[in-house]
């Protein structure tokens, strides 16, 4: 049977971002799945849970039997019609269960009787678990990095995005959080071993990308920003974080002021799609302003109940008259203090913490100076 048995073969699928027909059924794929993966399972839960159940009690002949008569007929129809459907679409596909036994084989042979030879993954999800895991682990602790760090709102992922000399692995992106209190996203976080998985394949891509280039240095560093071990709900993966936390740092400046806007701008057009001097709907207006009085309680504790009170009505106000125009100057105010009183001595005191590490600091145009070097 056509496989992916090699590591080799496995990682080059992944790294390629081929897609992956992921057969499991959906709560295996919701608590880890790979990137291009697609969940078309050949059991749904209650269908997996029947045929494991019966295997406990029956042995794995009574459950191979259920699981064929649960998926004959017309479900088994639509099935291989939607298998058939996703290998029209991605011809360069594999087909993925949780450790390429019997629920991969069986699709695999399936479509192989309406003429879609696609290889399995040897090993399955599990096998791609750990392999995944090995390289990541193995970066951290071999690959030389280098920490983009500055106060809130200083745009360093903004900037590494654009600077595409400098391989960077993006966190933010991946955990689709921006590691704040107002840092959430409109797509849901996804699970830590999803995250795991993702930032474990875009670090082997930013290696095999750096080879032959030169830097002044054996191997490409790469660049990661300056996070806490946690981005939102998801925890960094440990030898990582490790690794963040006694590499060389680089200070991107900008001062406090312009901080205020491009973090208005960024929250009001990136979280709800909303464009300066543009009058918001009611609706979203109206959820904008929940959101960020959500925010400000979310750190009262820090803040103190006096400073809460006064960010709350000066946001209350700077709601009201963004629904008027539009116009995101409303938040500027509200969003320096908040920095003033919240974000920016927290800084002070990681800044403190870190003075060793710190090799440069300025502004924008020195970071691109340095990319382009």
């Amino acid at each position: 049977m056509n496989r992916l048995s090699t590591d080799e073969e496995v990682l080059r699928h992944l790294l390629a971002r081929r897609p992956i027909l992921d057969v499991r059924a959906p709560t295996e794929f919701a608590d880890g799945s790979t990137p291009n993966s697609f969940n078309i399972p050949l059991l749904d839960d209650e269908q997996r849970a029947q045929v494991g159940t019966l295997y406990k009690r029956c042995g794995p002949e009574a459950a191979l039997a259920l699981g064929h008569q649960l998926i004959s007929g017309e479900v088994q129809a639509s099935r291989i019609a939607a298998w058939s459907d996703f290998f029209h679409a991605h011809p360069a596909g594999a087909i993925m269960c949780f450790r390429g036994g019997q629920r991969s084989q069986l699709v695999q042979a399936e479509l192989l009787n309406h003429g879609f030879d696609q290889p399995l993954i040897d090993g399955g999800f599990k096998r791609v678990r750990g392999l995944l895991s090995k390289q990541l682990d193995e970066a951290a602790e071999k690959k030389t990095w280098r920490v983009i760090s500055g106060f809130t709102g200083a745009g360093k992922t903004r900037v590494m995005r654009t600077q595409n000399r400098l391989g960077f692995l993006d966190l933010e992106k991946a955990a689709r959080h921006r590691g704040s209190s107002f840092g959430t996203w409109n797509e849901k976080q996804p699970s830590p071993v999803t995250f795991q998985n993702e930032l474990a394949i875009e670090t082997c891509r930013l290696i095999e990308a750096s080879i032959g280039r030169s830097v002044g240095e054996i191997g490409n560093p790469i660049w990661i920003e300056d996070e806490s071990k946690s981005i939102g709900k998801l925890v960094l993966p440990p030898k990582l974080f490790a690794a963040i936390s006694k590499s060389k740092v680089w200070i991107l400046e900008k001062p406090r002021a312009e901080r205020a806007v491009s973090l208005t701008k960024e929250y009001l057009s990136e979280n709800y799609g909303l464009s300066h001097g543009v009058t918001p709907d009611e609706a979203v207006a109206e959820k904008v302003a929940l959101d960020i009085r959500r925010a400000i309680l979310n750190i009262e504790r820090r803040l103190g109940g006096l400073e809460t009170k006064n960010l709350l009505a000066m946001a209350e106000e700077a709601s009201r008259e963004f629904t008027r125009d539009g116009k995101f100057s409303a938040h500027w105010p509200w969003v320096e203090r908040v920095l003033a009183s919240y974000y920016d001595p927290l800084y002070e005191k990681h800044l403190a913490s870190i003075t060793d590490r710190v090799v440069g600091r300025g502004p924008e145009e020195a970071l691109r100076a340095l990319a382009e070097a």
